[in-house]
């Protein structure tokens, strides 16, 4: 693996050649691939230096159970410094830390110092979430969760009672946040598109009008980087916001779906690509040199109110009370636990005589022959139904794979992002039921 991402004159017109790359504009660099049946469960981060790794790898062990293993990656060497069960690890500001989800023997919040490899346990509550993000405000650690609660760091344990992002006129909370490394700013989703804001109050809220996900800022916080479905819907495309010039770039150009960009301190990204060509990560040099264009208007945010119809028009309304639409692609590695339970939960429905349907659609820029392999590996034996492109942002997949629909009388009641356990659906369908 070359650890320079200056590539030579040959390789660089071979890549022009195969539409990797342009002869002016972003570089690219495959930097770790992934092995055959691996995957990722969600995002994954580059360290501020470029040089480290962190993700989630997920794979079947030896009893074909499904293992998540935070994995750490010196890129330089081409080796593997680190592994524990678990999810969701994200660096500190200076890299020599990083938070993760620790599930070891039992989840645990955790901090594992890069320098000497000590790991501390139990740093905060995980009722508070995970899917964490790491900023500094006024010099001191502050973490942010999935569940718009943060905290500040002292001897790396959280300082408690922690704090929640307030709503705000016109957008509310928000929806699985990522802060700004300077703690002052997140994004988040809101109807659809992706909104950026102040952390602690309502200033200064830029609606981005893109049907994103993942947005990651730029250490100045000018810049946030996401992925969002390609123009055709065949795959998805990294974008570059500046939220100074309010214009966005298109940054990759490749035949395959890139998803989950991370910034480097001088301001490369670090992605991960899935195509036939390639499975791994990338790295991506001179991003702000793709052609810039006006951000799209703020109104396109989803409609707060949607039927069957509007979401699938080519199915009939199927004739149950309450009917489940799980929208599910082959790249996300939450989407075999997501419709493992969406299965089970519907055996569940069936065998309490519940009038619930259930269903899956298919992001449109999964592959079929992907599709159909994953459906035969899990034994998954649910209907399917179609799902156009131009209607994938009316379930909201586009911000999260997988996201579940709940229709009541052909009238959208619910949605949710994100894979659903077994309980959470059985929960869900009750508490409908009972209003």
């Amino acid at each position: 693996m070359k650890s320079s991402l200056t590539w030579t004159a040959g390789i660089a017109a071979c890549l022009v050649a195969l539409g990797m790359t342009s002869a002016h504009g972003p570089r690219f660099q495959r930097v770790y691939p992934l092995k055959p049946r691996e995957g990722v469960f969600a995002y994954a981060r580059i360290s501020p230096n470029g040089r480290f790794l962190a993700y989630a790898s997920e794979a079947r062990d030896s009893r074909n159970r499904l293992a998540r293993t935070v994995t750490v990656v010196d890129l330089k060497r081409n080796t593997i410094l680190f592994t524990e069960p678990g999810i969701d690890a994200y660096w500190s500001t200076d890299g020599g830390r990083m938070i993760f989800l620790s599930q070891e023997s039992r989840p645990s919040v955790a901090i594992r110092d890069h320098r000497t490899g000590t790991v501390l346990r139990d740093i905060a509550p995980v009722w508070l979430g995970d899917y964490f993000s790491w900023g500094k405000r006024d010099d001191r650690d502050l973490i942010l969760t999935i569940d718009s609660h943060y905290y500040f760091l002292e001897d790396d344990h959280a300082v408690l009672p922690p704090a929640s992002v307030q709503p705000c006129a016109g957008i509310g909370v928000g929806e699985r946040p990522l802060l700004s490394r300077d703690g002052k700013r997140i994004t988040t989703f809101v109807r659809g598109t992706v909104v950026v804001r102040n952390l602690t109050d309502c200033g200064d809220i830029v609606d981005t009008g893109i049907r994103g996900a993942k947005a990651d800022f730029a250490w100045d916080s000018r810049y946030v980087a996401l992925h969002a479905p390609k123009p055709d819907a065949s795959g998805y495309e990294i974008q570059v916001v500046d939220l100074q010039r309010r214009t966005v770039r298109s940054v990759t150009n490749f035949p395959g779906s890139s998803f989950f960009p991370s910034w480097t301190k001088d301001g490369r990204l670090c992605f991960r690509y899935d195509g036939e060509d390639y499975r791994g990560f990338m790295m991506a040099d001179d991003v702000l040199s793709a052609p810039e264009r006006p951000l799209p208007s703020s109104d396109e945010h989803i409609p707060a109110r949607r039927v069957w119809a509007d979401v699938f028009p080519e199915t009939a309304l199927p004739p149950h009370h309450l009917n489940l639409v799980t929208v599910w692609s082959t790249w996300s590695a939450h989407s075999p636990d997501a419709l493992q339970d969406l299965q089970r939960a519907r055996r569940y429905f069936e065998e309490h005589a519940l009038d619930v349907g259930v269903m899956t659609a298919t992001d449109p820029g999964s592959r079929r022959a992907d599709v159909a392999d994953l459906v035969r590996r899990y034994e998954i034996v649910l209907p399917e139904i179609p799902l156009a492109p131009r209607r994938l942002p009316l379930t909201e997949g586009h911000n999260q794979i997988p996201s579940t629909l709940l229709f009541r009388d052909g009238m959208l009641v619910d949605r949710r992002l994100g894979a659903q356990t077994y309980d959470d659906l059985r929960v869900w369908i009750q508490k409908v039921e009972s209003q």
